[in-house]
């Protein structure tokens, strides 16, 4: 229960840093997306199904308030969510490359296909230069420090689920 919540919350304030806080401190008028480190992140180090909530979820609101049509980042998101997941299998909590790369490849990935499949654009080489390049490299150095927060709000909420499943 305490596990959904903080996870809800996190959805939410990772999503209002994505579309206001960062808004503001653009570089080069790239964004980082935060709540592509969020799905990573959740997915790496609980697996499949929690990476695919967060990732519908994140997805959603993103259609509900900037999609054109309901469903088209949730579904995306999710699927990076599903993929992730799968890293679970080889993940270890004091490994930081592991999701670094994954987030990266999310957003090399979500930048093809936001910037040269949807929009049908010719000049992807243009596109990929100019914009998926360096938004992945800010999403991951972003990401760094994201990806900490996330490990250590992880880690006291397992230490809170294995208190109590000590007591009962």
């Amino acid at each position: 229960m305490k596990r959904g919540i903080v996870t809800a919350v996190l959805v939410f304030i990772c999503f209002i840093l994505q579309t206001s806080v960062f808004e503001l401190i653009k570089l080069a008028g790239i964004t980082p997306n935060i709540l592509l480190i969020l799905i990573s992140s959740v997915a790496v180090m609980r697996g499949q199904k929690p990476g695919m909530i967060v990732g519908f979820f994140s997805g959603l609101l993103m259609d509900i308030f900037y999609g054109s049509t309901i469903g088209g980042f949730a579904f995306l998101y999710m699927v990076f969510g599903f993929v992730d997941g799968f890293f679970n299998r080889i993940y270890y909590s004091d490994d930081n490359i592991l999701p670094l790369v994954l987030i990266g490849v999310n957003d090399l990935i979500y930048g093809f296909i936001l910037c040269g499949l949807l929009q049908n654009h010719l000049r992807i080489i243009y596109y990929l230069k100019n914009i998926i390049l360096p938004e992945m490299v800010y999403t991951v150095a972003v990401g760094l420090v994201c990806y900490q927060i996330l490990l250590r709000i992880n880690d006291w909420l397992e230490k809170n689920e294995k208190r109590g499943a000590d007591f009962v």
